[in-house]
């Protein structure tokens, strides 16, 4: 998990490694993806959208990326991580788009910080922001998106620990989704081409 205070530099750094365990690794239970055996590397494709990196002052983002990574090779997952514009990796791929990760509105925070009590709380929250993230899992051999899910809510870009625990529990969804024994899996974002502005 990434620490508290954790930077967009983190972020950056994180989708410039790669992580690629050996074949060879322990796991326990077969390998699978949406119950299809791993035979290759999976992609992990992310995409981020300028508004999210720059809203992002905490490293939620970076937490993500890196529940889903870490917990693919904890598994014994052979994994390789991409976000340059132009990669395109092949399946089985994990897509992770974050399409908002919101600043809010740090006058109705502030203004909450001040007046305090029940009506300062209402205004703290009212002034927190909106992420939405959307996951899409391909198996091997996939040309559209077996299973194409929707992560949203509210995120206290002021709070280190909020975000990163918001990073986490998005993190953590996304990869269950993707260890699902079986490819029977709701769609709850309509059609595969949705995309990061």
């Amino acid at each position: 998990m990434t620490r508290q205070g954790t930077s967009r530099r983190t972020f950056l750094r994180l989708v410039s490694a790669s992580v690629v365990p050996a074949f060879g690794a322990c796991a326990s239970g077969p390998r699978l993806i949406l119950g299809q055996p791993i035979k290759k590397e999976v992609a992990v494709l992310v995409r981020v959208s300028k508004e999210a990196v720059h809203a992002d002052k905490f490293g939620g983002i970076a937490t993500i990326v890196e529940v889903v990574t870490e917990g693919l090779t904890k598994r014994g997952i052979p994994n390789q991580l991409y976000a340059a514009d132009d990669d395109h990796p092949g399946t089985p791929r994990i897509e992770i788009l974050v399409t908002k990760w919101g600043e809010g509105d740090a006058g109705l925070r502030e203004a909450g910080q001040i007046v305090g009590g029940l009506v300062g709380a209402g205004l703290q929250g009212a002034g927190e922001g909106d992420y939405e993230v959307i996951a899409k899992i391909y198996r091997e051999g996939d040309a559209e998106p077996v299973c194409v899910h929707e992560h949203s809510g509210r995120v206290d870009p002021d709070d280190a620990a909020a975000t990163v625990g918001v990073g986490d529990r998005v993190g953590s969804s996304i990869l269950n989704e993707v260890l699902r024994e079986t490819a029977d899996c709701r769609r709850d974002v309509p059609g595969p081409n949705y995309s990061v502005r």
